[in-house]
């Protein structure tokens, strides 16, 4: 709970109601409970599956009626909890230290930009006593998306040196960027380097950057060798530092 992480659990007051989202939601696809993710998941990294394993992924893939989700309030899932000292470059308002994120575990939140179904909740977190902190957080009857319920990690943030994506460049420096050279100890001979990796950091990012819920930007990789600059480096004009983890 005091450490930067992804999927929770959060340093939540006791006293305080738990984020929840009393919109309608739109089900698509079948629903799935967050027991049933859990086990999804521990299933899906076995080396080898068990017939028993085979028949309860196909039931599990199968969903839930989508009639059976109950009308709100729903309560909001973990998504990333941030401390100021491992994002210096994201703002955080006056006297707070601590960003907590949530969000409702349905598609369909990608449409409801500024709705309760995505929050944020800024905090101190010295104020925020120990005892306090939840240890576990009241879950949804169903999520709508498995992939919206993160996998809990603890975060190490790095920066890298971010460039512009060659569809944001115009022709001429798209063209000059399809392309380069890099040389070094490692590389004693000229070797091409992919714009693609010179271009947007993968993993997951703050400071300007957003949460995708497919993978959150291509998913928790890191970003390719050779990016990473010290904190204290300055970045080019035309150029940004982002934070990823």
């Amino acid at each position: 709970m005091h450490e930067s992480s992804v999927g929770g659990p959060l340093l939540w007051p006791a006293g305080e109601p738990w984020a929840s989202c009393s919109q309608e939601h739109d089900a698509p696809f079948g629903l799935t409970t967050p027991e049933e993710v859990r086990t999804l998941r521990r299933i899906r990294a076995l080396g080898v599956w068990t017939d028993e394993d085979h028949a309860e992924v196909s039931r599990i893939n199968a969903g839930h009626d989508p009639s059976l989700l109950p009308e709100g309030p729903h309560p909001l899932v973990p998504v990333a909890q941030l401390y100021a000292r491992d994002v210096p470059d994201l703002p955080f308002p006056e006297g707070t230290d601590l960003l907590q994120v949530l969000w409702c575990p349905f598609i369909d939140i990608v449409d409801q930009s500024g709705s309760e179904a995505v929050q944020l909740h800024w905090r101190r977190a010295a104020d925020v006593a120990e005892a306090e902190g939840l240890a576990a957080a009241p879950e949804p009857a169903y999520v709508g998306t498995y992939e919206l319920v993160l996998v809990p990690c603890v975060l190490h943030p790095e920066q890298v040196l971010e460039y512009p994506a060659a569809h944001d460049l115009d022709p001429g420096s798209a063209g000059r960027s399809a392309g380069g050279t890099r040389t070094g100890a490692a590389h004693p001979r000229p070797q091409r380097v992919e714009s693609r990796d010179r271009e947007l950091a993968t993993g997951r990012g703050g400071a300007g950057r957003v949460l995708d819920p497919h993978g959150c930007h291509r998913g928790p990789r890191l970003h390719p060798a050779g990016l990473r600059v010290p904190r204290r480096s300055p970045a080019p004009a035309g150029h940004r530092h982002a934070v990823t983890w």
